[in-house]
């Protein structure tokens, strides 16, 4: 079905909407993961080669757009894989997509509680940022993509209130460049690619998007390289500040970075991005839950998703609530980053060829 205007978004609206999606929650511990993936002092050529591959699935997932013209990914499923087949496609990625949401809830709470309330219960802030994330999902998503393009002005503020770390860093921590080896930089890449997830959205928004399918690819792409720039500037400064001792200490090297410094005015500057950060995980948890309910309207055959917003929030909160401990929030962050693996590249993949194996008549019935 051909999109209406009002649920068009333009290109630009495009570029923040991926954005805010891949920068979240794994903004805090993306360094650490990777440096310890094996990348060590390496770890930012890691986030910058997995950034030239997710640029290569962008452009194949630009051809999958071409091929299926006016269709999400949710409506390519039943028409490469039939009704049923296609429905359980979609309905699988509805729990992925619940499971993300639920592990965003999960590690917003943790870090919640580790660095500014450990006593405030976990279901306060998640009625919280539900509530809020619930206020703008049943909304159009041309509403979403505005207030995502209004709200990433704020990723700048981050870059200002890292500028003190180059008055105490040492260059030498990551010399010589390429000590860790190839092998162990392209293993870096895994741990990488799993806090850029969300690119994905691409596939969903690729019929809402105003323009020519080569308008939508740039903006895509610009979005690409803004996030890929984004994350390895984070991974570099952390690198150049701590030692490589020191990194293995630090689960959150940003925080830790911030936490070391304080302005006249500003005590902790730590809070004040968390602040800032908490904004970024509500924009990746409202993305994730607007998918989720639109499959589930697709799957029910309802014309709005607003009416499934409160089962693909309520569904979330209850995987939140469930009691972790550190080591079980990294296992169940492992096993949801395996799954967008599958989710948010090989089937997609799947798709694109088995496209070619689908009569043009029968994409043209579905449109």
């Amino acid at each position: 079905m051909k999109p209406t205007n009002n649920k068009s978004i333009s290109p630009l609206q495009l570029t923040f909407f991926i954005v805010q999606t891949q920068i979240g929650v794994g903004v805090l511990s993306l360094p650490y993961a990777v440096h310890t993936g094996g990348a060590g002092s390496d770890a930012w050529i890691s986030v910058l080669l997995t950034g030239i591959i997710i640029q290569f699935l962008i452009f194949l997932f630009s051809k999958i757009g071409s091929r299926y013209p006016n269709c999400s990914l949710y409506d390519m499923f039943p028409i490469t894989f039939g009704k049923y087949l296609g429905k359980f496609i979609i309905l699988l990625y509805v729990v992925y997509f619940m499971l993300v949401a639920g592990l965003i809830l999960i590690l917003f709470n943790y870090i919640i509680e580790v660095w500014a309330f450990p006593r405030t219960p976990n279901w306060a802030f998640m009625i919280i940022l539900a509530s809020a994330t619930y206020y703008l999902v049943v909304e159009k998503v041309r509403v979403i993509a505005r207030f995502y393009t209004i709200v990433s002005i704020l990723l700048i503020s981050i870059i200002v209130l890292s500028l003190p770390v180059y008055t105490h860093f040492d260059i030498r921590y990551i010399m010589p460049i390429g000590q860790s080896g190839l092998l162990n930089i392209i293993l870096g890449t895994k741990e990488a690619m799993l806090s850029l997830l969300g690119f994905e959205v691409f596939l969903f928004l690729f019929p809402f998007v105003e323009g020519s399918p080569k308008e939508k690819v740039v903006s895509a792409s610009i979005a690409n390289i803004i996030v890929t720039c984004y994350y390895t500037y984070l991974t570099f400064i952390s690198l150049i500040f701590f030692s490589p001792e020191e990194f293995k200490l630090v689960p959150q090297p940003v925080l830790y970075l911030l936490n070391a410094f304080t302005y006249t005015v500003l005590e902790r500057i730590d809070i004040v991005f968390l602040a800032i950060w908490m904004i970024s995980v509500m924009t990746s948890l409202m993305t994730y839950i607007y998918l989720a309910s639109v499959g589930l309207s697709n799957i029910s055959s309802t014309e709005e998703h607003r009416k499934m917003v409160p089962l693909a929030i309520g569904c979330s909160i209850i995987i939140g609530l469930i009691p972790r401990n550190i080591l079980s929030i990294e296992r169940w962050s492992s096993t949801i980053g395996n799954l967008g693996m599958i989710f948010a590249i090989a089937i997609p993949i799947l798709v694109f060829l088995s496209s070619f194996f689908v009569p043009k008549r029968k994409i043209e019935e579905r449109m």
